[in-house]
């Protein structure tokens, strides 16, 4: 066929084109050709030789697999393919990647195309990687590559776009390269681009894809292409470089030229042969629209000649018309294009209907606010305007429908549109006033156009819309500075513009307010005279709205209008608003101003003075003729006023006017006269105001004295300047700087006044307490605006006068006290009359007070006059706080006179709390240190003056004050300490017994003073205390360390010993044992000095108040308050506390022995002081030596302290061996004192509890001796009992040597001295049990002689009768159960040592003796609980007084508790029978059940009372009323009743203390606290019921009975108590599934109690571990209890379980059984199902333990069943399932029957399987024998009671279990024979 025409020239042209190529690139490698010849879509020419291309081999096979991926419809295909064409092109050189370009480009293209942009992004990556390696090879197939490559460069998704141009710039870094490649191949882009605007949706992709898939591909293309086209003619045509990259180009490319034809004429062919452009204007697409517009403003721009004659109207309708375009998105680049267009193309405009293809779209465009792109459009319009041809568009008409339809465009709500609009709006009205010139003929015809152009615009839209607005009520408020100003740097007004509008908001009204004085601005500059109906108007709108009613608003419109003239133009010094407009208008209303009593009118006139100044404001109203035109007036403008006219005008007419009477334009009026202060003249001004102000008096009042309305109104004035001058003095440019300066403001006359206002007597004005704080009102430093210093103190003089007055009149002696000391130290009297007011004076000074407080500061010089006014403040607060802490105490005229002066308290505790605490800091040094003196000096004289208040009101209120003192002024740390020493200083009255002469007399505020100490050490520490005594030395001894000095306080604090609400014990020791830990080294002296000091004073003073008692157990609390003397008590509780703590050891324990040892002796005597308080003293320092006893340890091991205190002890023995006997006791032979020193020398420990009781310390063989010796020295004296001499120092004495012995000489003891032991023993403890049954017997005659009625005369009866005036032989008795517990467990011991030997008989009396002193020991409980069980019958409160009486000798009860325990079953017997024998109207279980729920129990009693009500012979008789329990025996009978026996209530009676418990006490306590009495005293009697009902024999039928009993009465909420203690929670469920799973505090506890109670059948274990009371404890007993009931009532458990309803619950519930309690009860079930013995050979049962099923056989002649009963994993709660496995000879009914009655027995049983089985198979045999079934429950054992039918139908003769009927009764309400139906 032949090549075509010009195809050669083409292939000459190869060459050098592709050189020029190859120099674009990087080089590096060669070129050669793609797949068959072709590079992309395109063929390769033949004419390259053959020879220099690759064979297709040469392509690597790898990357031609992903090439070829890459045409997959796939995307994830595709993007996988391109990243693994990424990866491998990176390990590849540039020879193995040429290959594949022609290739590549070909799939480069279509790629680009791509719906998924995260393909076109990985592919320009690819593209990144591909040309960066092939460098210069990438020649040959740049004209096929570059228009794909540059048309993505426009790609809509940034992302994309920039990816596409790194690719580029990969490519070719140089710009001038990449503009080299564009101009070279400008051709094949343009053909590129071209191919692309042909595109269509269809014909976009071969592959089928989706129809928006498809639509949004093709708007991206066509898009991109037309951005492309457009970037390409700006390049080519304007080098516009700086857009693409191209910047500093020096050179114009090769090849440009033609480049530039190629567009050109690419250009017109686009115009002019093709519809593209009006196609592509009217696509659906905005992007496609907004590219089209750009492509046109590039070629106008850049190549106009492209439009001809027979395109241009085509696309001057298309482009001028394109106010059509509603998206803001296009609106840009359209009106860069319509801007170009026609300014280029004038004549444009004359091939068109401009009215209707232009001017109608153009109005509709902007009367919808430009379509949402108002920043971009509102700015183009005075462009547009510029290119209009007016004079061809009637451009009178234009103007006026221009301006209308903006206006109707404008919108109010984003404040950078509204800016933009009018900001428009101005320009394009100023270019209309400026241009006239261009489209008007002559001047008259401009002049006539601006006018109507101003009064048609400006005034009808802008200004009517500005003024007119105010007409309706408002929404919203602006003041201060215009807000969206955006010249901000420019304040408005001073004066506050309050605004509000409903038309507009306000910042939409401010920005049209500033548009309009910008345009006046412009106008003016224009031509004055265009002003004038403006003026005219402005003038005739304010003098309207002045004349109306509630004109606020409108009023507030011309203020903001002021307020903008001056930002906008007075500020930038033009002159004409105030000459022109505001001027005339106020000059013509004044006189209305001043005759109206509007304030807001008044208010405008301010605001005008202030933004022009008085001076040019008065000359304009007052100087000017203002009766001539305006034109006259203008020119006479420039007339001066002199300085009298405005100071006469001032004078004459200002001042009288605004100081006119109180008004409602008062406030206003005011504040014009402030704004009339003018600087030149502000003295003389202001002296005038001062004078006219004060000058004037009326009739009926003192010369000296303001009337109220003057005073009112200077009030008001003063207030203003005071708000005026700190405003002045914010502002640096103030202009009135002489107004600034306080001193200007001060007037004689003011003075005056205000001195005689403060001396005035009521009745006060409020307008007088006004004035008066205003003249003293100060500024921020405290300086004084309107008075002088001397005049300050004058006022401030009288006002604490008149507080002094009040304090003065106070019922409060410490108050009065300190009245005069503020009298004294300010040096002023404060003397009224009588009937004058004193409440009312004080109320004056303190609403004076209230507004100048901070005028106080001033006062420096006089530090006694503000101290005491701020004192006086707190004083007086303080005693209203102090009033209404009073009680009954005092008589009713005193708490009339108190309660009075409730109210002005009142206002000053408001007060007080209002004063700012940082000024109290910041006041002078001299005014707070006197302050700190009055107000500490006022607590400690509420402390110690005051007698009204209880202890613990009066320290709590002392307590709060002096924290409020250190919070107000305790600026430091050092100030804090200096508050604190003055309160710690030494007085009269403190301290007390740290002095050198110490005399024991009582101070009656002393113990609440150290209670104020001790409140505030635990608040703020103890080192802060400490550290503000290092200056209150009371021995003022100088030291040279702080912690010295501080020992005489804790030594004072500790003598004091007890005080109100606390005690030394209960909170100071433990302070200053942790303070005493976290000392150093250095301060370890503190102790020592407080040791020294106690001692000393113990030494002096300790020898009166020791008591014989010195107990020999850790019980110091109850030793130490038997100390009387305060320094011995102190030095006692000191050492305990220390060696307890481990602060001091074994070391300061023997220094303080040798130091005592020193002290005891004055040489051959014994210091008597010493020996008396060394006992108690010994006590505590043996602690850290000894230890507990060792048996076996020999004399040699010991320490070397330890041979020492034997040597030591060995000596005080030997001395008082040489004593005579205890029985011979005689006074003032020291026996006493040596015998207890002998005895502290041998303590016992408790430390396992007193079951466990053991010596203290280990003794030597002869140490021993020597203490046995000393024993029987007592028992030989008489041969036999000791009991001679019953003096109670003697018994005491005997009783605690007898103790010593037993605990520590026991082995040496002999049957004689047990013998003697034990007889003195059971006489002491017989004593005190006849003394209990005394007092039982006594309240049981109370009780009874009471009757009904007198429970007060009862209740004080009942405490003289429990009352014991001598304890003497409660402690002897203490002592001799100390010495029995001892006795048994050596007993014990021994009985163990010589199991084989040990002769029983030789101790049988012995045995006979214990089981006495035992059942003393059961007596004194019994006559307790008896005592208190009758008070309880009869009065709550009799019975807790009995109660508390034990809690008073706790530790004897606590080993009463221990000897019950310890009691033989005999002892228990013979003390119960005794009791009942005694006949009083409550028994020993009674008295037992008092002691367990005891109103104040004590746990040791409340254990031993659970333990004998738990064991025999109690146990039987204590849950059982005795009736019920007797009518046991014929319960079983088989003999018919002879009545309905229906109720069981009847039947059984628990005893009451159980049964109220049982029933009804869980729904109480389920909502109690966890820990409360009542949760406790409910499980114990669940715990007795279940003990006793487990020990009831099976066959029992009280067991039967007492179960049916709980299930119909018994209430379950107590399981729910029980899981309210046992943790479950959901979490936990998977732990409990697990075997090794650990279990969190309490629920580890509650699984291991119900386990052990499973297995033991007993509570015991756990309630003796339950005390002292917690969480874990009590969760320990739930779960026991749990675990038990499970054993003994299964089906009550089961019943409640089932109807459960919280899931979680119920699933934690089962998965605790099945985990915890099911196992061990299932072993326990199966074990006693085979060992029962059913005694049948026709019954047989067999266990299978892996199973967990039994296999029940009944055979009966030729008929016999198999029942298989399988127990569940979580048994009981789930129920037991049974099933017959084989029948013989047995109907299916009968069999259906029998199954179903074994499945209720065993379900109904609560108790074990077994019997259940048992009972099953009795009902069998009593079907066999012929017994007729229940017709009710078809069974013939009852499934519950297990009774037979006895209750016979007369008429049917039919018989039916009780139970069964009773429930027929009940359901049907009706009492017929359920057969019959005949009347039972």
């Amino acid at each position: 066929m032949g090549r075509p025409k010009g195809e050669g020239g083409r292939s000459k042209a190869r060459p050098s084109s592709s050189s020029l190529a190859a120099s674009l690139v990087p080089s590096g490698s060669s070129v050669t050709m793609g797949f068959g010849g072709y590079v992309g879509s395109s063929r390769f020419d033949s004419s390259i030789s053959s020879d220099d291309s690759l064979p297709v081999a040469d392509v690597d096979s790898e990357m031609a697999v992903h090439l070829k991926r890459l045409a997959r419809k796939d995307p994830t295909t595709k993007l996988k393919a391109l990243a693994s064409l990424s990866d491998l092109l990176k390990q590849k050189s540039a020879k193995d990647i040429v290959p594949i370009v022609p290739q590549w480009a070909f799939e480069y293209k279509k790629l680009l195309l791509d719906y998924n942009r995260e393909v076109r992004r990985a592919t320009h990556e690819a593209m990144t990687n591909i040309v960066t390696l092939i460098g210069r090879d990438l020649a040959l197939h740049l004209k096929t590559l570059i228009g794909p490559w540059w048309f993505s460069q426009f790609d809509p998704v940034p992302e994309i776009s920039l990816a596409a141009k790194r690719s580029f710039q990969a490519a070719f870094p140089a710009q001038e390269k990449r503009l080299d490649a564009l101009v070279l191949c400008t051709k094949e882009i343009l053909i590129y681009l071209e191919e692309n605007l042909k595109l269509t949706p269809q014909n976009l992709s071969d592959k089928a894809a989706a129809l928006d898939e498809l639509e949004e591909m093709y708007q991206q293309a066509i898009s991109s292409s037309l951005l492309a086209l457009a970037a390409l003619f700006d390049v080519l045509i304007c080098l516009q470089q700086e857009r693409y990259g191209l910047e500093n180009i020096s050179a114009e490319p090769k090849h440009a030229s033609k480049a530039r034809e190629a567009a050109v004429s690419f250009a017109e062919k686009l115009l002019t042969d093709h519809k593209y452009v009006l196609d592509f204007l009217k696509s659906t697409s905005p992007a496609i629209r907004s590219a089209t517009y750009s492509v046109l403003k590039s070629i106008i721009r850049n190549m106009p000649q492209a439009f001809s004659d027979g395109n241009l109207k085509t696309l001057a309708g298309a482009i001028l018309g394109a106010f059509n375009e509603k998206e803001p998105t296009c609106h840009s680049s359209m009106w860069d294009a319509v801007l170009l267009f026609s300014k280029r193309f004038p004549d444009g405009w004359t091939c068109l209907n401009i009215q209707k293809n232009v001017l109608n779209p153009f109005w509709h465009f902007l009367r919808n606010g430009c379509f949402g792109s108002q920043q971009i459009s509102y700015p183009a319009l005075v462009l547009f305007l510029d290119t209009l041809p007016l004079k061809s568009i009637g451009w009178d008409k234009f103007f006026f429908d221009f301006f209308k339809n903006l206006w109707a465009g404008r919108r109010t709500s984003q404040s950078a549109d509204r800016l933009a609009f009018f900001q428009a709006f101005k320009e394009c009205f100023v270019w209309s006033l400026k241009n006239a010139s261009r489209y008007c003929d002559g001047a008259d015809s401009m002049s006539q156009f601006r006018v109507t152009l101003v009064e048609n615009v400006l005034m009808r839209l802008l200004w009517q819309g500005f003024f007119i607005s105010s007409n309706s009520k408002g929404h919203e408020s602006v003041s201060g500075k215009v807000e969206g100003s955006t010249e901000d740097n420019i304040p408005l007004n001073k004066k506050t513009v309050n605004m509000q509008t409903a038309k507009y908001p306000m910042p939409f009204l401010q920005d049209l307010g500033k548009c309009i004085v910008e345009v006046l601005v412009e106008i003016h500059a224009l031509n004055h005279d265009l002003l004038s109906p403006i003026i005219v108007e402005f003038e005739e709108h304010c003098i309207k709205i002045l004349k109306q009613e509630a004109n606020k608003e409108c009023i507030e419109v011309v203020i903001l209008f002021m307020s903008l003239l001056e930002q906008h133009a007075v500020l930038k010094g033009e002159t004409w608003p105030l000459v022109s407009l505001v001027g005339p208008m106020l000059a013509k209303s004044f006189l209305f101003i001043q005759s109206s009593d509007s304030p807001d009118t008044v208010r405008l006139l301010s605001v005008a003075i202030s933004i022009f100044g008085p001076q040019k404001m008065v000359q304009e109203i007052f100087i000017r003729n203002r009766e001539l035109a305006l034109s006259q007036l203008l020119h006479d403008g420039n007339k001066k006023m002199d300085v009298g006219d405005f100071m006469e005008i001032f004078k004459d007419i200002f001042v009288p006017w605004c100081l006119q009477r109180n008004n409602c334009s008062a406030n206003a009026r005011l504040d014009l006269l402030l704004t009339l202060l003018d600087d030149e003249y502000f003295s003389e001004q202001w002296s005038f105001i001062v004078s006219y102000a004060t000058g004037q008096n009326y009739s009926g009042c003192s010369p000296e004295l303001l009337d109220a309305d003057r005073a009112a109104m200077l009030a008001m004035l003063l207030e203003k300047a005071r708000v005026e001058i700190t405003q002045r003095k914010v502002k640096e440019d103030s202009s009135n700087k002489q107004a600034t300066h306080t001193d200007l403001w001060h007037h004689e006359h003011l003075e005056s006044a205000a001195i005689a206002v403060s001396h005035s007597l009521p009745p006060f004005n409020n307008a007088h307490v006004q004035f008066v704080r205003s003249v003293l009102g100060c500024s921020t430093d405290g300086s004084s605006y309107f008075v002088s210093r001397n005049a300050l103190k004058l006022i401030y003089e009288e006002i604490f006068i008149k507080l002094l007055s009040f304090i003065q009149s106070s019922s409060f002696a410490w108050v009065q006290y300190l009245a005069s000391v503020l009298s004294s130290d300010a040096k002023v009297t404060a003397e009224f009359d009588s009937s004058t007011n004193i409440s009312e004076i004080a109320q004056f000074a303190l609403d004076v007070l209230d507004g100048s407080f901070l005028c106080l500061r001033t006062l420096d010089s006089e530090s006694d006059l503000a101290s005491g006014i701020v004192s006086a403040i707190f004083i007086i607060d303080w005693e209203c706080n102090l009033g209404k802490a009073l009680d009954g105490s005092v008589d009713d005229e005193t708490r009339r006179r108190i309660i009075e002066r409730f109210a002005f308290g009142e206002s000053v505790h408001a007060f007080r709390h209002r004063i700012n605490g940082q000024f109290l800091k910041n006041i002078s040094l001299d005014i707070r240190g006197r302050l700190e003196t009055i107000l500490i000096q006022s607590v400690r004289s509420a402390i110690f003056i005051e007698d009204k208040l209880i202890n613990d009101r009066i320290i709590s209120l002392c307590y709060t004050w002096v924290l409020e003192v250190l919070e107000c002024l305790g600026v430091d740390g050092n100030e804090e300490q200096n508050l604190l020493y003055q309160l710690l200083s030494k007085g009269e009255t403190w301290p007390v017994f740290i002095v050198p002469n110490f005399v024991l007399t009582k101070v009656s505020g002393h113990p609440r003073f150290v209670a104020l100490i001790d409140k505030l050490i635990t608040k703020i520490g103890v080192e802060r205390v400490f550290a503000a005594c290092a200056k209150c030395n009371p021995f003022e001894i100088e030291r040279s360390e702080e912690v010295t000095s501080c020992a005489w306080l804790v030594a004072e604090i500790l003598c004091t010993w007890r005080w109100p609400g606390s005690s030394a014990v209960s909170s100071f020791l433990p302070s200053l044992s942790a303070y005493a830990k976290r000392i150093n080294s250095s301060q370890e002296s503190l102790l020592d000095e407080i040791l020294s000091i106690l001692l000393d004073g113990a030494l002096v003073y300790g020898g009166n108040g020791i008591e014989s008692s010195i107990s020999l157990w850790p019980v110091p609390n109850d030793e130490v308050e038997g100390i009387e003397e305060p320094f011995l008590r102190a030095l006692f509780s000191f050492l305990s506390t220390l060696f307890k703590e481990n602060i001091w050891g074994i070391g300061k324990a023997m220094n303080l022995i040798e130091l005592l040892l020193d002290k005891l002796y004055i040489g051959e005597e014994a210091n008597t002081n010493c020996l008396k308080i060394i006992p108690l003293l010994i006590r505590i320092l043996l602690e850290p030596l000894c230890g507990h006893v060792e048996p076996g340890r020999d004399a040699h091991n010991f320490s070397l302290e330890e041979n020492f205190l034997q040597d030591t002890t060995k000596d005080w023995l030997e001395r008082a061996l040489r004593l005579p006997p205890l029985v011979t006791w005689q006074a003032g032979q020291g026996m006493e004192d040596w015998l207890q020193l002998i005895i502290a020398c041998y303590p016992f420990s408790a430390i396992e509890g007193l079951q466990a009781l053991k010596p203290g310390r280990s003794i030597g063989s002869n140490e021993r001796k020597l203490l046995y010796k000393l024993f029987q020295k007592q028992r030989h004296v008489t041969g036999g009992s000791g009991i001679i001499n019953q003096l109670p120092v003697v018994q005491m004495l005997l009783s605690k040597l007898m103790l010593v012995s037993v605990g520590y000489c026991w082995r040496e003891f002999s049957y004689e001295d047990w013998d003697f032991v034990l007889s003195d023993l059971r006489s002491w403890i017989q004593s005190v049990a006849i003394m209990k049954e005394d007092i039982a017997e006594n309240v049981n005659d109370a009780l009874v002689d009471n009757g009904s009625g007198k429970f007060n005369a009862l209740n004080d009866k009942i405490e003289q009768i429990v009352l014991i005036s001598d304890p003497m032989p409660i402690k002897i008795a203490e002592n001799a159960l100390l010495s029995f517990l001892l006795y048994c467990q050596h007993l014990k011991l021994k009985q163990d040592e010589e199991k084989d030997n040990f002769d029983t008989l030789k101790f049988e009396h012995l045995y006979s003796v214990m089981d006495r002193v035992s059942e003393g020991i059961l007596r004194v409980l019994f006559c307790s609980g008896i005592s208190e069980s009758i008070a309880n019958a009869c009065c709550k409160e009799a019975a807790l007084l009995i109660a508390l009486s034990r809690v008073e000798y706790k530790f004897f009860w606590e080993l009463v508790a221990c000897g019950v325990v310890n009691s033989s079953s005999q002892a228990r017997d013979r003390a119960v029978k005794s009791v009942e024998f005694w006949g009083l109207s409550k028994g020993s279980v009674s008295s037992l059940y008092s002691v367990l729920f005891s109103s104040k129990p004590i746990p040791l009693l409340q254990y031993a009372a659970y333990f004998i009500l738990s064991t025999e012979p109690i146990l039987s008789m204590a849950i059982v009323e005795d009736n019920a329990s007797n009518s046991d025996m014929n319960a079983s009978s088989d003999q018919d009743s002879s009545h309905l026996d229906i109720s069981l209530e009847e039947r059984i009676h628990l005893k009451e203390e159980i049964s109220c418990m049982v029933q009804r006490e869980a729904y109480e306590v389920l909502e109690t606290d966890l820990l409360a009495p009542q949760r406790v005293n409910l499980f114990l009697a669940w715990s007795l019921f279940l003990s006793h009902l487990w020990a009831l024999p099976s066959t029992s039928s009280l067991r039967e009975r007492l179960i049916q009993y709980i299930q119909d009465y018994a209430t379950p909420v107590v399981l729910d108590c029980l899981f309210q203690h046992i943790p479950l929670k959901l979490s936990m469920v998977q732990n409990l599934k697990q075997k090794d799973a650990v279990l969190p505090a309490g629920l580890s506890e509650a699984a291991s109690a119900a386990t052990r109670a499973i297995r033991t059948s007993s509570l015991l274990f756990s309630v003796e571990s339950l005390w002292p009371v917690d969480s874990t404890k009590f969760s320990s007993l739930a779960g026991a209890i749990y675990g038990l009931m499970l054993c003994v009532l299964p089906a009550y458990i089961r019943s409640w379980f089932s109807d459960l309803r919280d899931r979680n619950m119920s699933s934690a519930i089962e998965s605790f059984t099945r985990t915890y309690c099911s196992p061990p009860l299932i072993a326990n079930e199966l074990s006693q199902i085979k060992k029962a013995k059913f005694g049948d050979e026709n019954f047989s049962v067999s266990v299978s333990k892996s199973a967990n099923e039994v296999v029940a056989t009944y055979t009966k002649d030729e008929t016999g069943m198999d029942l298989v009963i399988r127990l569940p994993a979580s048994y009981p709660l789930k129920p037991v399932d049974v099933d017959c496995t084989r029948s013989l000879g047995i109907s299916e009914v009968k069999q259906r029957k029998w199954l179903m009655s074994m499945v209720l027995f065993v379900r109904n049983q609560n108790g074990a399987l077994a019997e259940a089985i048992g009972i099953w198979k009795r009902n069998f045999d009593k079907e066999f024998e012929g017994v007729e079934e229940c017709p009710i429950c078809y069974s013939v054992i009852h499934t519950t009671n297990h009774a037979l039918p006895r209750l016979a139908c007369k008429t049917c003769k039919h018989k039916f279990h009780s139970a069964c009927l009773y429930k027929w009764f009940s359901t049907s309400h009706k009492s017929s024979c359920p057969l019959c139906q005949s009347p039972f």
